[in-house]
């Protein structure tokens, strides 16, 4: 009877022993299955953060219309500063052009300007020419022109005679063919090297060459 005692309390303790042992596995299984779902879903979350951060902001309407806006606002500006340039341009070549009275009874006004030399394809010692064939002539043609704004083409060119100094200066008559009583005086001077430059302009009221 003791052994059989004995041999139960066994069985009993093994039971015991076997349950508290299973339910611990069933326990672990239980805690890993909810860390798993715990990580699934966090890992969910920072892929949705992600996604909203990259993707959603970018497309975000607000967000484009500010950058519409910001670039529309760079383009105001810089078209503003081009524009000011422009008026200082202007501003500039008002302040170097100059007006002035004569005692010639027959000019108008006389006008001064910074005019630059117009270049030459003249090398060597200058020679003032006044043959209608020389490359000279016609610089002094492209020199009258530049000092009056009237092009080559639609000039009637008067006279043309030497200046105070015979060998670096000329004097031009001219005016726009559609307009011959509209004069123009123009005084020139040679530049080594840049060719000749205008210096003067004088604003005729009667066309005393024609």
């Amino acid at each position: 009877m003791a052994d059989k005692r004995q041999s139960n309390n066994r069985r009993i303790k093994q039971n015991l022993v076997e349950g508290s042992r299973s339910q611990q596995n069933t326990k672990r299984k239980k805690t890993n299955l909810v860390l798993n779902v715990l990580i699934i879903v966090v890992s969910l979350l920072i892929i949705g953060s992600l996604y909203f951060v990259l993707f959603k902001t970018e497309s975000d309407p607000a967000q484009q219309e500010n950058k519409t806006a910001s670039s529309n606002s760079k383009k105001e500006d810089a078209a503003k500063s081009d524009k000011s340039s422009e008026k200082e341009k202007d501003s500039s070549d008002e302040k170097t052009t100059e007006t002035t009275e004569s005692d010639d009874p027959n000019v108008a006004k006389v006008i001064t300007k910074d005019w630059k030399p117009i270049g030459t394809e003249q090398t060597g010692d200058h020679v003032n020419s006044y043959s209608s064939t020389s490359v000279d002539w016609q610089e002094k043609r492209k020199a009258f022109s530049a000092a009056t704004d009237i092009p080559i083409s639609n000039t009637s060119l008067w006279f043309v005679e030497q200046g105070a100094d015979p060998a670096t200066q000329a004097i031009g008559t001219l005016s726009t063919k559609e307009d011959p009583d509209k004069a123009y005086r123009v005084y020139i001077t040679w530049v080594d090297g840049e060719g000749w430059q205008p210096t003067k302009v004088e604003e005729l009221k009667t066309n005393d060459k024609r």
